[in-house]
């Protein structure tokens, strides 16, 4: 790759656009507070530059939301935010985490600022984690840690009982950027001007919507949709919902509070980080655009963007999406991920529904009904405790290309790339009867599946079903057609 860091039609600065270049020299320390500098990638390294910001919003007289820029070699805590920050992925790693409080009077705030001082200091440790899989774990363990801590803080102080806080912290030692989920705050990432969604909102809301029971479009709509299923502190345990994606050169990640999402679409969200360069203005425009939609809760964003050597180029065909990593158990671990809804959680401040300028029809009194008692039959079916805690509003539907989690590694099992092309638009890939996402004409999508037996298949909207058994080999990638060639 060439030394300038200029990216040809991405609206990103080039070298000469923003100033000096930047690079890291033998025993210095690979951050630099430069905001107004480029990096230079250097041979096989994995160059960074990330930007946070915090905002209160119009509504809330506190923010309870935190979040952590992290280099985990440094001993004195997370960076500073509202800085620019450039660097050079060392062996102990970067984290970054957006933290959204709920408990009422300053306890959301207190939730989340002891959830980032436990997350780096268990991802931080006492040594380098040996591997990546070793980083996996530790990531796991710092948000189940906060969530400790948290539970127990609240469990001394009577004050402070139902405080808690979601967690999203993304952290990589090298090209694979894991992505650790508790509640409904988000991870997107932009590549080749589209934006996914790689985490999955633990809301009522999404679970119906999986559950066949709402559509997006009524999700929109829907009363009950700032339930979460899970926050940190709120329960003794939590069930930690690990992903990951492998980073490609100009990769742009955004973590963000549902003060952003849940009231911004995708869309909107898709043409601010497409088009705005530099991560201080982008994080700027965001917020704004927030507090331009109500701004009725408090906002956090975290930018970054990934290039460098290290990293393999974009992949014109292919697309990112929800995969949950099959991380290796030792003797001693509980699962990595798993169910996500040991209780739920309901949000102090009600959420803004369209104004009705006739009474309700019965038919929409009716459906009214359906969606509460569907709420609570799934509530029901799904063992939920009865306390409900409050936490932020303003929740949309979530997209529906989650993958299902893929088995647990055996010994010495490695996941394969599997390719899959398929010739439909508007369809939707399922593997072993199982979701992944939606299909467009000749797109790519890249799957990571263990060796074993696999049906893979494509269903229309019309019905129509062209599937093929396949066997994935150990070690060998994989290119599957649908329809299955002649």
């Amino acid at each position: 790759m060439s030394g300038d860091a200029h990216h040809e039609g991405d609206g990103r600065p080039s070298v000469d656009e923003v100033g000096e270049t930047l690079a890291p020299e033998p025993g210095v320390e690979s951050w630099s507070r430069a905001p107004k500098s480029a990096l230079v990638p250097t041979p096989d390294g994995l160059v960074f530059s990330f930007y946070g910001k915090t905002d209160v919003g119009l509504v809330r007289e506190h923010n309870e939301d935190n979040f952590m820029i992290a280099d985990l070699t440094r001993e004195d805590g997370p960076l500073p935010g509202e800085e620019q920050f450039f660097g050079v992925v060392s062996e102990r790693g970067v984290a970054l985490a957006v933290c959204d409080g709920m408990g009422g009077a300053a306890a959301g705030e207190v939730a989340s600022h002891m959830a980032v001082d436990a997350l780096f200091e268990t991802l931080r440790g006492d040594r380098a984690a040996e591997d990546r899989d070793d980083f996996a774990r530790r990531l796991v363990a710092s948000v189940e840690e906060a969530g400790a801590r948290i539970f127990l803080a609240a469990k001394k102080d009577r004050t402070r009982r139902g405080m808690g806080t979601t967690a999203t912290v993304a952290g990589l030692i090298d090209k694979v950027l894991f992505i650790g989920q508790v509640g409904d705050s988000r991870c997107y990432l932009l590549r080749n001007g589209r934006l996914t969604l790689v985490t999955k909102d633990q809301s009522l809301v999404n679970q119906l919507i999986e559950a066949g029971q709402l559509t997006e479009a009524e999700a929109e709509a829907f009363e009950h949709s700032n339930i979460i299923l899970q926050a940190l502190g709120t329960t003794e345990q939590v069930a930690v919902d690990l992903t990951f994606v492998e980073l490609r050169r100009g990769d742009r990640v955004l973590l963000c509070s549902d003060g952003l999402s849940g009231l911004v679409s995708d869309d909107a969200i898709r043409e601010e980080m497409a088009c705005v360069g530099p991560l201080p203005q982008l994080a700027n425009r965001l917020i704004n655009l927030a507090n331009a939609a109500g701004g009725h809760d408090n906002v956090t964003c975290i930018v970054a963007d990934f290039d460098g050597d290290a990293l393999d180029p974009p992949d014109e065909a292919g697309v990112p999406f929800y995969q949950q990593y099959p991380l290796p158990r030792r003797n001693d671990d509980r699962p990595a991920s798993g169910p996500t809804l040991p209780h739920a959680v309901r949000s102090m401040v009600p959420r803004a529904m369209p104004a009705r300028t006739a009474p309700q029809s019965t038919e929409q009194g009716e459906l009214a009904t359906f969606r509460w008692s569907t709420a609570a039959s799934v509530l029901a079916l799904l063992g939920l405790a009865a306390v409900i805690t409050i936490v932020s509003a303003g929740r949309p539907g979530t997209p529906t290309n989650a993958a299902p989690p893929p088995p647990a590694y055996a010994d010495g099992d490695v996941p394969v790339e599997v390719k899959v092309r398929a010739a439909l638009e508007g369809g939707e890939l399922f593997v072993n009867g199982r979701s992944y996402g939606p299909l467009r004409e000749d797109e790519v999508i890249l799957l990571r599946l263990l060796p074993g037996a696999y049906h893979i298949e494509a269903r229309e909207r019309d019905g129509t079903q062209v599937g093929k058994d396949v066997f994935v080999e150990p070690g060998l990638p994989e290119v599957v057609l649908i329809p299955p060639s002649d």
